[in-house]
């Protein structure tokens, strides 16, 4: 029998970043996503990728907007515990608000939500999903050799000092010092998978969820979807 499950995110970053952690995650568990995409309010499949022999279906849902991520995880609760879905995922980041809103955000992540037995873990990314790539410091040299200590501190992230989700924009210090080796940093898709292509997904797992507490706790509501073992 296939395991259900899906995910809801803010953007084509997350969406594509979720993809590949999933299947990191899920190794020799054949795994397929079908892929949603918002327009006008509404959800509509726009790619469906498949692996040999799954045992995992995926919903990925872009929601193209921080504000729809619970309002589409509203809207398709009961569709998708009809469909037989074991559990709904949500993330967006906390920017453009600040880290004064953080605590109330939190707050009222789950307000308004359905509750029954298809439980729903939503999660912030604090302050962005970008505050994840700069943490997982081995990518720079993938992205390109060029890109040193001293190239890091100067676009503002000292990785001695400086713990990125503290940081007010971390997009914007990501294209800094993408900017500093003269590459850009943006959300279309090419630049987007080139980030998530260099990315080790090894070093997020063991060493980067230790200094981004928001990405321990969206990997393992992964998990509890993939293996329904664990869950924050």
């Amino acid at each position: 029998m296939t395991k259900k499950f899906a995910v809801f995110v803010e953007g084509l970053t997350e969406q594509e970043f979720t993809i590949q952690l999933l299947t990191e995650l899920a190794g020799n568990h054949g795994i397929v996503f079908e892929i949603h995409r918002q327009d006008r309010g509404y959800l509509s499949l726009v790619d469906f990728i498949t692996h040999e022999s799954p045992v995992i279906h995926v919903l990925v849902a872009n929601c193209c907007n921080d504000g729809q991520v619970k309002s589409q995880i509203k809207d398709q609760y009961n569709s998708l515990k009809s469909a037989g879905y074991s559990l709904i995922v949500g993330l967006r980041d906390v920017y453009p608000f600040t880290h004064n809103d953080i605590a109330e955000l939190e707050k009222s992540l789950l307000i308004g939500l359905p509750t029954g037995n298809l439980p729903i873990h939503l999660h912030l990314a604090i302050m962005e999903i970008e505050a994840w790539f700069l943490e997982e410091i081995t990518h720079f040299s993938r992205i390109d050799n060029k890109i040193t200590s001293a190239e890091l501190i100067a676009s503002g992230f000292d990785v001695n000092s400086t713990c990125a989700y503290d940081l007010p924009h971390p997009a914007e210090t990501l294209g800094k010092i993408y900017n500093s080796v003269g590459k850009g940093y943006s959300k279309n898709k090419r630049q987007v998978q080139r980030t998530i292509k260099a990315l080790s997904y090894e070093e997020l797992y063991i060493n980067t969820c230790k200094k981004a507490p928001s990405l321990d706790k969206f990997i393992t509501s992964l998990e509890f979807g993939l293996f329904s073992t664990v869950s924050k």
